[in-house]
C-alpha cells in the first residue's frame, strides 16, 4: 500500500468514513483486553499517580477510556491518525467526565512524543491492516518508551472473523457518497503469521519479551531497557506454544 504521489490527495479512510461501525464492532465483536493490559502494565501493584500510558492506533478510544476510568491518578493518551476520530473519541471521553483522558492527531509512524517520554504503551490490532511500515512503528514504541517501561501488543490470530468488519465497511461504502474502491483500505485483511509477529518484535532490543498465543489472539509484553530488569534474559523469548 504506497503513498500517494506529491500533491496528491491522499485515499479517505474505511474508518472514517464508517467509524461508527468500527465503534460497534470494538465495543462489542472484538475482545476486551483490560484485565490482561492492566496484569501487563499496571500490576501488581497500583501505578504511581502520573504514569503515562498511551495507546497507538486508538481508533475510538476504547482502552484509552477504560484504563482512564480505571485508574483516575495516571494520565491516558490515544493517537490515532484520522482528526475526526481523535474529535469523536474526545467527544467520548468527555461524555463520561474522563478528564485524564486526551487524545491526539498522529501517525504511528511518526509519534508526536519525545524520546523516552512515556511508562507504558497499549496496541491493539494496529499492524493487521492499519500501518505500512511495522518495523517503524514498533522502532517508534521502543523511542518513546522510558527505561523500563512496557508495551502490551494484541494482533488477531483468526483470519475469519478479522475480515468480517472490513469486508462490512466495504460494502457500507458502497453506499455512502464516496464511490467504492477510494479507500485506502486493502479489500481484505490479512492476519500476521505467528513467525512474522516474533520477527518483528524481536527487531528492538528489549530487555525482555513474552510472547503467548490463545488461539484467537497472539500477544506480546516487552519492557525497555533502564530500570526495571526483566525476567526474561535479552534476546530470549517466553512462548505459551514452547520454546521459540
Amino acid at each position: 500500500m504506497g503513498l500517494p504521489a506529491a500533491g496528491a490527495t491522499a485515499p479517505e479512510s474505511l474508518f472514517e468514513r464508517c467509524s461508527w461501525f468500527y465503534a460497534l464492532c470494538r465495543e462489542y465483536l472484538f475482545r476486551d483486553h483490560t484485565p490482561e493490559i492492566t496484569d501487563s502494565l499496571l500490576a501488581p501493584v497500583a501505578p504511581a499517580d502520573g504514569t503515562h500510558l498511551i495507546e497507538v492506533g486508538c481508533g475510538p478510544g476504547f482502552y484509552c477510556c477504560k484504563l482512564a476510568q480505571n485508574f483516575p491518578k495516571i494520565p491516558t493518551r490515544g493517537i490515532y491518525v484520522a482528526e475526526g476520530r481523535v474529535r469523536g473519541a474526545g467527544r467520548g471521553a468527555a461524555d463520561r467526565r474522563l478528564t485524564n483522558a486526551s487524545f491526539v492527531h498522529g501517525d504511528a509512524h511518526h509519534l508526536p512524543l519525545e524520546d523516552n517520554e512515556v511508562d507504558a504503551v497499549v496496541v491493539s490490532r494496529l499492524f493487521l491492516i492499519v500501518v505500512q511500515d511495522r518495523e517503524r512503528v514498533i522502532a517508534e514504541i521502543h523511542r518513546v518508551l522510558k527505561g523500563g517501561g512496557r508495551c502490551f501488543i494484541a494482533e488477531p490470530t483468526s483470519g475469519f472473523r478479522t475480515r468480517i468488519p472490513l469486508a462490512v465497511m466495504w460494502v457500507l461504502s458502497k453506499v455512502s457518497r464516496s464511490p467504492a474502491g477510494l479507500y485506502r483500505e486493502p479489500r481484505q485483511a490479512e492476519v500476521m503469521p505467528s513467525t512474522e509477529f516474533k520477527k518483528l518484535i524481536r527487531s528492538q532490543p528489549w530487555e525482555s519479551i513474552e510472547v503467548t498465543n490463545d488461539g484467537w489472539y497472539q500477544y506480546a509484553v516487552c519492557e525497555k531497557r533502564g530500570s526495571g530488569a526483566g525476567s526474561v534474559p535479552v534476546g530470549a523469548v517466553q512462548s505459551a506454544e514452547g520454546s521459540l
